[in-house]
Order: C-alpha cells, then structure tokens, then sequence
C-alpha cells in the first residue's frame, strides 16, 4: 500500500475534470470487463450444461450397444452349448476321447468351432476345456499372430476356472488372460439336457473394438475415450495412455449408487480437464465410461469469446468520447463557481453568477446566490442575536439563584422553629428541604432503592402531620435489596395516591404496606392499601386512558401515569406500572423493573 501512495497523492492533486475523465474510464472499464467476463462464463457453462446432458444421452446410446453386444456374444455361446455334435465330443459319448483319437476329435472340433466363429470377424478365439481335461480350441485366421497351442490354451483354461471359483459366478466377463487387447467371457460348459451338470469350461475371446463399434454418430463420444468396467471394477476394454488410465482409477471412487444410472462429472487429469459421463447398464451391471477433454467440448467457445471482446473494446472506444465530452462540460461551470468564489473571498458580497445550465451546479450556483443574500441579510441581524443570547444567560442565571433563595428561607424557617422549641415543625421543615434538594439537585435519572425509601419516608413524615395516626406504613423491604437502580419518584406518588384516593375515600383506619421482592431477574416493588378499592372500569383507565388519568399534586407533580410512562421509556414495553383492586378490598400497585445493583 505504501508503494502506491505517491501515485494516490499526485491523482489528490489532479484537476476535477482529469479525476472525473479518470473515474468515468475506471467504471467503463470495469463494468465492460464485468459484462464481457460474465458472459463468457454463463456461454462455457451453458455449453457445459448442455454437453453433459448430450453426452449424457449420448453415452446411454453407447450404453445400449455395448449390452447389446454383450449379449449377442453370450447368445452365441449358448448356440455353441447347444450343438449336438459339439456335446457329443465334449461328454464323450459313443466314443471315449484317448491320446491316438485326440488329434482327429481336435481336428473335427475346430471345424464345428469355425461354423460359429468365421461369421464374427471380432470373435479372436473360441476354447473349450472338457470335466475329463482335453482342450478343443478354434482360432480366427484374420491375422499372422496366430499364438494359441495345446500349452496357452491349458495355462488360460486353468486361470479362468480360478476365476469363475474366486467369485463364485457359472458367467463372468473378465480381461484378457492373455497379452490382448480383447475381453473374454468365461462360463461353465453345462449340459443343456441337464442343466446342474457342467461338461467343462468354454471361454470366448473377443476383440475389444467389437465392443467400441459404437454406431452412435456422435462426434464428442470416440471409441479413445470410452471404457468398460465389469461389476468387480475390473477394466475390460479402454485406456493404454497413461492420462486416460490416471482418469479410469480416479473412477473407481465415483461408483454411481443403487437409485443412479448415469452421472456426469467434471475430473482433471494431466494437462486438461475432462467431462467424465458413465453409465451402468440394467442387466450386466457394467460401468460404461467416457472422458471427453473439456478443450474439445469448449472448443466452439473461442468465436465466442473473440466476438465479446471485440464488442467490449468497441463500446469501451465510444464511451471513451462520451466520458470526455462530459467531464468538459461538467467542469466549465465549475470553474466558473470558482472564480466567483475568489471574488466572495476579497470582500465582494454583491457579485452574482448567471447559471449555464439547470443541472446540479446550475442548481449550486442559484443556491449559492441565494447564500450571498443570505449573508448579508445575517450580518444586519447578528448583534440582534447576541443581546437576546445575554438576556437567555440572565434568565438561567436567576434560575438558579430561586432554589437557593427558597434554601435559605426554609433554613430561617427552621432556625426560627428551633429557637422556639418546635421539633414537630422544625422536622417537617428539614423533610421538606430533603425533598427539594433530591427534586431540584439530583444527578442523573436513577439512584438506589435506599435513597427512593428515604424520600418516601421524608414525606410520610409531612403527611403524618395532617394525617395523625389516620394510616400506618409498613415496611417489608429486604436490605440486601436497598442497593438495587431504580428510577427517582416511583414510590411516592403511588402512597399518594393510596392515601388521597384509598385511605381518605374510606374514612377509616388506613395502613399502607411497602414490598420489595426478586421474581425471575425482575424487581417487584407494591404498594398495597385496605382502602375503598376499584373496580374494573377505574383499574383499566388510570393507566389505559390519558384523558381520565390522575395527577396527585406533591412536591414534584409528578403522577402514576407518569410512573407507568417513564418505566417503559427506561425499559421497555414488557416493564411498568399494573393495578389489583376490587371495591372494598383496597388497592394493590405493582411496579416491575429490571433487578439492577446501583453501581
């Protein structure tokens, strides 16, 4: 970031129409970058869609053939399991096989073999292995690398019996025993008349293209790219480079599940990244997979691409022009703001600019002659403004000066009460002078519930003096809890209220009872009276109806409405002031707040 601040110091110093030109260029180049590159991702992953569906479809084509082919071979060797003569060498019956007559039955049985193998250019070899261990083999002339002898033949039949024991099958497919580029299908020579009896062993070797002749005319899916895989993930036909073989072991990991029949991912391998579609087919299970390099699927993308930026330097050009014709413009009015600001600067508030336009510097320049007008018409009235700012000072000056005056002469009043020995009077003086003081002199909005009971007690005192013994209080508030936060005046105009409205409206002999108790993190504090009581209608409107709601007059005017209001501003909604009353069963005020420690 350092490195780049002497470049972001000289852009600072640049004038507004090279910053806006410069700002107008980033936005343009990045918005064509933007649009161009998300183009070209949504076409290559469209055309990847789509290529995975196709190929999908494609590779299902494949699929088909493949098991068709598979399944014509199979048929082939039932054909082969049927022949009458070929049982009849092969059970040895009328004629017992011995080493003199060997040659003769061999010879007989190729040419029965040839009948079923010369119409299948892809059939390679046809073997047979007897229950009684005599070998009957026949083998395509189509090429010079004829290899099959009595000892090949005995060692290949002794692996595929291995392998049809190993995974307990009568029918497998499995690669070639030999150095081939074929798959053979090895089964039990079982007797078709008796069908629990097995005759010997027979296996077919086919040539890997009669599986890879696809006949799906597609242009994507080549017989290079397509694998087989057996149910035992043994690979029958496919790979030989090592790209392709890395992709077919990668695939082992990606065996579709039970509910799959086809899947289409993306792998890499190499140098490039492959479209990997496979596919397994209903009756004998085989994996048919196909790996088409993504270079050749996106290779119709490259006009694309070239098109999207050719266009994108196109309007890039043309929006070059647009940008610079606008930054002059922009700027001419600009600078002549400008000038006319230097001339406000020496002095001259009379000078005026004529707007060029009805933009917004046109709009700045009107507001900015308005400014001027503006300017001179305060300068005429600011001395206005600082006499009546000293007469507003005078005014809180002597604001504060009553309170103490009204101090001082409760304080005579009280001096006076004690010379003449009047401890009644001098104490309802002193109440009267605490409660003031915590009105008028208090910090903050909260203090503890201690200091809330002293204010309360201090008018209980006054009252009493009216009262007599016409109402008892008492007190039932733990002391580990006089140190909870509590708003200033929550208590006194409920007991005011209590004794104005509950006790003085009953006319009889009146007690007051103060609670303070823990419920669930909250703090309850109730003020409960056995005065005349309430009835539905009065409990809901005086908290519920602002109209009809009772403002007791105290030292601090403050009412229960006002209680109920000032709770939830502090704490919310779910907080605040509640009423129990029933006519004749005295009045019960619940005020619940958050339990707080006051710090």
């Amino acid at each position: 970031m350092r490195a780049f601040q002497p470049l972001f110091n000289r852009i600072k110093d640049f004038r507004i129409r090279t910053k806006l030109f410069l700002s107008n260029m980033i936005l343009i180049l990045f918005i064509s970058t933007t649009i161009g590159g998300v183009a070209i991702y949504a076409s290559t992953k469209f055309i990847e869609a789509n290529t995975k569906d196709l190929s999908t479809q494609v590779i299902h084509q494949v699929s088909d053939n493949i098991e068709s082919k598979a399944k014509e071979a199979f048929t082939s060797s039932v054909y082969v399991l049927s022949d009458t003569n070929i049982r009849q060498i092969v059970a040895e019956q009328g004629e017992q096989v011995t080493s003199e007559s060997y040659p003769a039955f061999r010879s007989r049985m190729e040419f029965l073999l040839a009948q079923y193998g010369n119409g299948n250019p892809y059939l390679n070899a046809i073997m047979i292995q007897t229950s009684t261990g005599q070998l009957y083999w026949w083998e395509n002339k189509k090429g010079l690398d004829h290899t099959l002898n009595h000892d090949a033949v005995s060692t290949m039949m002794l692996r595929a019996e291995a392998y049809l024991h190993s995974h307990q099958l009568s029918v497998g497919w499995s690669p070639s025993l030999r150095e081939r580029n074929e798959v053979f299908l090895i089964r039990d020579f079982v007797d078709v008349n008796q069908i629990d009896r097995s005759l010997g062993t027979i296996i077919y070797s086919l040539d890997s293209n009669f599986f890879l002749s696809l006949g799906s005319g597609s242009s994507i899916i080549k017989q290079s790219n397509v694998a087989i895989l057996n149910p035992l993930n043994e690979l029958l036909v496919g790979g030989g480079s090592p790209e392709t073989d890395k992709l077919i072991r990668n695939s082992v990991k990606d065996v579709l599940s039970e509910l799959d029949a086809a899947m289409a991912t993306v792998e890499f391998a190499g140098t490039d990244s492959h479209l990997f579609v496979q596919e397994r087919t209903p009756t004998l299970g085989w994996r048919v997979l196909c790996f088409i390099p993504m270079s050749v699927l996106l290779s119709g993308t490259q006009i694309l691409v070239f098109v999207i930026i050719l266009v994108s330097l196109f309007a890039v050009l043309i929006s070059t022009g647009i940008a610079a014709i606008l930054s002059n413009s922009s700027t001419r009015n600009i600078k002549i703001l400008e000038q006319t600001m230097r001339r406000v600067e020496d002095g001259n508030f009379d000078v005026r600019i004529v707007p060029l336009g009805k933009d917004e510097i046109g709009s700045l320049s009107l507001r900015f002659n308005f400014m001027l007008a503006r300017i001179n018409e305060l300068i005429n009235i600011v001395y206005k403004e600082q006499i009546a700012k000293q007469q507003a000072e005078f005014t809180v000056l002597r604001s504060q000066i009553n309170p103490h005056f009204l101090y001082n002469t409760l304080g005579t009043v009280k001096w006076y009460a004690r010379m003449n020995e009047q401890p009644e009077i001098e104490r309802m003086i002193s109440s009267v002078i605490d409660l003031l003081k915590s009105s008028v002199r208090r910090v903050g909005e909260f203090h503890s519930l201690d200091q809330e009971m002293t204010q309360l007690k201090n008018y209980i005192f006054i009252q009493k003096i009216g009262y007599g013994e016409a109402f008892q209080m008492d007190y039932e508030v733990d002391k580990q809890l006089l140190a909870c936060e509590v708003p200033h005046f929550i208590l006194q105009p409920l007991v005011e209220n209590a004794i104005l409205h509950g006790l003085e409206m009953s006319k009889g002999r009146g007690e007051i009872r103060i609670t303070a108790m823990v419920v669930e993190r909250d703090l309850l504090l109730t003020v409960e009276d056995n005065g005349k009581g309430m009835d539905t209608t009065q409990v809901v409107n005086i908290l519920e109806v602002r109209s009809q709601k009772e403002s007791v007059p105290g030292v601090t005017g403050i009412g229960i409405h006002n209680v109920h209001e000032r709770i939830q501003l502090y704490y919310g909604q779910q907080y605040g002031l509640s009423y129990e009353s029933a006519l004749g069963l005295g009045t019960k005020a619940i005020v619940r707040i958050p339990y707080k420690i006051k710090r």
